[in-house]
């Protein structure tokens, strides 16, 4: 492909060094997961650290998601989709940020499996506007006008209108027939061949006449070579289907390709295996775990997640040690050092000093443990990373900074903390966030006097007065730690406003955060644990009580 479709495959391109057999040159850590607890499915493939989980309810962008649904169409799955209204608005939103014309072709599949406002009316006006007096069309995402970029963006532009139940101008065909005179690139022919036939034009036979890429030196190719032998037998597949032939491809090496491969690579490049290999007639067994994988990305509406894609951080992973740690399970993990050295080795490192600090908590606590750095002793002990004055507006900033300090291995003194009246739910959380930090760090004996079980006693029975579970939990933490044992109405006021929220798909025991937003997320997780040992498992028992309601088992940790 060329033009626009160099923009289409601009991804299989970048990432086609993740086939099978070669070193990839970019600076990814790829690893398994291997410390065998729930917290493996969030590892991202991308950086090695772990990723937050409300990603996973996320659907993949616009272009993956194409890719994915046509690859389940092919292999004769159902793609249907049902996703809500502003979900759609957002992908198609994104898809036209991108470009005019393949964006909307990224919607087509969105559409035909039954978002059917995806693509509308509008769309064929929309499209027709950039068809040019020669009878071509222009994408302006492309910034070029040469042939190669009017054969993309025409194929796409023809492809959103055939979904629309219309067809192109005269003028298109007579310019494409006129294109077919002259020799050219493998990709610009696909494009051409695609073009004719969805104008339900014949396809020359000098079109159909270029070799099958050989895949015999595959062991010798470099990345870059493997990525164009791939997109270059994929473009020999749409030339020969667009002409009514059967292609004829090397098809065991392709096959080998897609067994090594299917559970890494990306939408793309499985999307362009199971079409080559359909096409030339692979048995069904060979997409077995292409299947598996696509399914399993599946979310409730029918679109796809794109896991491979979610970026991970240390900061992530510390809640994920801070979690394992809850859960009296090892912290070691080498993957988590193999990623924060090569971070470093290769220079990703942010020069942010809580991004540092983070990092220094990190490397401890999942490697040997030990002494803090010296680095994290310094950062520590600064003012300007650390308030020795501690404020309703920056308990929460203090509170964050003190515990990726005792995280890094750092003992601090214990700050000096302002006087304000817990009225509000907001100026209560502040509150109780001094109180649960001061504990944390250490100096449970010098929270501040004014700080008392009477004043946070009528919150902590009113879940419904916080913005989220977390901000809840910190008010019930701190009503323990001022020496409060919870009686029935406070364990009525647990389950309303912490155990209702439990249970994330794929991850059963996650919070979610709560005040009307379901993402799952391991800060509030991390709150909620806590907070269940500080009751000596009260909070746990509740959550069973709860999901046992409901006609399941709770396993929380």
């Amino acid at each position: 492909m060329t033009g626009a479709g160099a923009v289409l495959c601009a991804a299989l391109l970048a990432s086609c060094t993740g086939l099978p057999g070669q070193q990839d040159p970019r600076p990814q850590v790829t690893r398994q997961p291997g410390t065998g607890d729930e917290f493996d499915i969030l590892v991202s493939r991308q950086n090695g650290y772990h990723y937050p989980p409300f990603l996973r309810e996320s659907p993949a962008a616009p272009e993956a998601q194409s890719y994915a649904l046509r690859a389940l169409s092919e292999l004769g799955r159902d793609a249907r989709t049902d996703p809500a209204a502003a979900r759609v608005t957002s992908m198609r939103q994104e898809a036209l940020e991108s470009s005019p014309l393949w964006g909307r072709a990224w919607l087509v599949p969105l559409r035909q499996g039954g978002a059917r406002t995806a693509l509308g009316v509008d769309d064929v006006t929309a499209v027709e506007q950039l068809r040019t007096e020669g009878g071509w069309y222009v994408d302006p995402a492309l910034g070029d006008d040469g042939d190669a970029a009017r054969l993309g963006a025409t194929w796409a532009a023809l492809e959103v209108l055939r979904s629309l139940g219309r067809r192109g101008a005269p003028k298109t065909a007579d310019w494409l027939h006129s294109l077919t005179r002259t020799p050219r690139p493998l990709d610009e022919s696909a494009a051409l061949a695609c073009a004719l036939r969805l104008l339900d034009q014949p396809v020359p036979e000098a079109l159909t006449a270029i070799a099958p890429p050989s895949t015999h030196d595959w062991a010798t190719l470099t990345p870059e070579e493997r990525a164009a032998r791939l997109n270059d037998t994929h473009d020999h597949v749409l030339i020969q289907e667009a002409a009514g032939r059967r292609p004829v491809i090397e098809r065991r090496s392709w096959e080998a390709v897609l067994r090594a491969g299917a559970s890494v690579l990306s939408y793309e490049h499985l999307y362009f295996l199971v079409h080559i290999l359909k096409a030339a007639g692979s048995p069904a067994k060979v997409f077995a775990p292409v299947i598996e994988r696509l399914e399993s990305e599946r979310l409730a509406d029918g679109t796809v997640r794109d896991s491979h894609s979610y970026v991970g951080s240390p900061e992530t992973s510390l809640f994920v040690e801070r979690l394992r740690a809850l859960g009296g399970r090892p912290l070691a993990d080498p993957g988590l050092i193999t990623a924060l050295d090569r971070d470093e080795r290769t220079g990703s490192v942010g020069q942010d000093a809580v991004e540092r600090l983070s990092r220094a908590a990190l490397r401890r606590v999942a490697g040997k443990g030990g002494p803090a750095s010296p680095e994290a002793e310094r950062l520590c002990d600064a003012e300007t990373v650390l308030p020795t004055t501690v404020t309703e507006r920056n308990a929460t900033r203090w509170q964050r900074i003190a515990l990726d300090c005792a995280d890094a291995g750092v003992r601090i003194s214990a700050p000096r903390v302002l006087r304000w009246r817990p009225d509000t739910p907001d100026r209560a959380v502040a509150a109780a966030t001094v109180v649960v930090g001061m504990a944390d760090a250490g100096w449970r004996d010098r929270v501040p006097p004014w700080i008392t079980s009477g004043r946070l006693e009528g919150w902590a029975r009113h879940p419904e007065s916080f913005a989220s579970v977390y901000d809840y939990t910190l008010v019930v933490r701190a009503h323990a730690v001022l020496g409060v044992v919870p009686d029935g109405a406070l364990h009525t006021a647990l389950a309303r406003g912490v155990s209702a929220y439990e249970g994330c798909p794929g991850l059963p025991g996650l919070f979610q955060v709560g005040g009307g937003d379901t993402a799952c997320d391991l800060k509030t997780t991390w709150g909620v644990w806590a907070l269940d040992r500080q009751l000596h498992g009260r909070v746990g028992r509740l959550v069973a009580r709860v999901a046992g309601g409901m006609g399941r088992r709770a396993e929380v940790w």
